[in-house]
C-alpha cells in the first residue's frame, strides 16, 4: 500500500448552456468542433502528466467530457502508460431502448493496478449515473435530434474498487453526490471517493466534499469542468490548514494538476480505536460517531446489485 496516491485532475472546458445546441431540440452529443477541442485539451493534460515527477496513479476527467468516439483511445492510453483513468463519457442511448439516454463514466484499469479480486480481468468498464439533474431531464423531454422526446436512463449499480497498492475507492457522477444510499454503502469501505462532475453550483459541492470527507472518513476528490472551475480534494486531517489539499476556482480556463492524497496513514486512522488509545501520532480527526471499518466488501456489492435489479 502506497504512502501517497498521485491523482491527476484534467479540467477541459465545456459550456453546458450551449454545448448540446440551443434549438428546440438538443443534439445527443456536443458538436464536432467542440468535441475536437475538448479532446485536444484532454490529450494535452494526459501528455503533460507523464512528464512530471511522481506521475499519476489515477487520472480524472470530468463528467460528459470524453467523446464517445474516443473511448477506445482512452483505453489504449491507460494500458500503454499503466495508469487508471476515470472519466465522464458524452451522452449515450440505451442500446435496447433508443428513447432512454445514459450518462456514464468509464474506468480503465491497467494490468499492473494491483486489484484484489482474482475474478477481475476487465481492462475497462462503464458505470452509470443514477440521479439526473432537472436540466438533463428537461433537455431529454424537449427532444433529441433524430430521436424525439426521450427520458433519462438511471443506472442503479454501485461499485467499490479494491487495490493492494492504491487502496479502496468509490466513484460517483455529479449529482449522485446526494445519494444517501450510496454514501451509507461507502462508509467504512473506501479510502478515496472520486467524483466526476459538470456542475456550476460550486459552493454546494465544496461544502458536500468537506462533509463527506468527515462522514465517510476518506479522501474526497471532485473533478469538475474548467468552464466553472470547482475541482477540489479534501482529506479529514486534524489540522484545518492541511484538510483542503487542492481547490481550484477560475472560470473558462483549461487546467491540469497532479496532487497527492494520503493512504497508509489514513488506513491506520480508519483502524484506530480513538476511545481507548492515545491518538497524538494520528494526523487525522477522530472518526465520526458510529464509524466502523468494514470487511467483505464483495458480498455487500453483490447484495446492492441484486437489490437494484428488483
Amino acid at each position: 500500500m502506497k504512502n501517497l496516491v498521485n491523482v491527476g485532475i484534467i479540467q477541459p472546458v465545456i459550456n453546458p448552456d450551449n454545448a448540446w445546441g440551443l434549438t428546440s431540440e438538443y443534439d445527443l452529443n456536443i458538436n464536432l468542433l467542440s468535441a475536437e477541442r475538448v479532446w485536444d485539451e484532454i490529450l494535452i493534460g494526459l501528455i503533460e502528466m507523464l512528464k512530471v515527477d511522481g506521475r499519476p496513479d489515477i487520472i480524472l476527467i470530468p463528467e460528459l467530457h470524453i467523446p464517445v468516439s474516443k473511448i477506445a483511445q482512452i483505453k489504449k492510453f491507460s494500458k500503454k502508460y499503466n495508469v487508471i483513468i476515470i472519466g465522464g463519457v458524452d451522452f449515450q442511448v440505451n442500446p435496447t431502448n433508443k428513447k432512454k439516454i445514459r450518462n456514464r463514466g468509464i474506468i480503465c484499469i491497467p494490468d499492473a493496478a494491483g486489484f484484489l479480486s482474482s475474478a477481475l480481468r476487465i481492462s475497462a468498464m462503464q458505470f452509470g449515473k443514477t440521479y439526473f439533474t432537472y436540466m438533463e431531464r428537461n433537455m431529454f423531454s424537449k427532444g433529441i435530434v433524430g430521436l424525439g422526446a426521450c427520458e433519462a436512463d438511471p443506472e442503479q449499480n454501485m461499485y467499490i474498487f479494491e487495490s493492494e497498492q492504491l487502496g479502496n475507492f468509490g466513484v460517483m457522477i455529479c449529482s449522485d453526490i446526494f445519494d444517501l444510499e450510496r454514501i451509507m454503502l461507502y462508509q467504512g469501505r473506501i479510502h478515496h471517493l472520486f467524483i466526476i462532475s459538470l456542475n456550476k453550483d460550486l459552493n454546494t459541492y465544496f461544502a458536500m466534499a468537506e462533509s463527506l470527507t468527515r462522514m465517510l472518513y476518506c479522501n474526497v476528490v471532485i473533478c469538475n469542468t474548467g468552464h466553472y472551475g470547482g475541482s477540489m480534494a479534501v482529506s479529514p486531517y486534524r489540522n484545518v490548514n492541511q484538510r483542503v489539499i487542492y481547490k481550484y476556482i477560475g472560470q473558462q480556463m483549461f487546467n491540469t494538476h497532479v496532487i497527492n492524497i494520503p493512504l497508509t496513514k489514513l488506513e491506520e486512522a480508519q483502524n484506530f480505536d480513538f476511545i481507548n488509545e492515545k491518538n497524538s501520532h494520528i494526523p487525522f480527526k477522530s472518526s465520526p460517531p458510529g464509524y466502523k471499518k468494514q470487511i467483505n466488501t464483495r458480498k455487500i456489492i453483490e447484495v446492492v446489485r441484486k437489490t437494484s435489479e428488483i
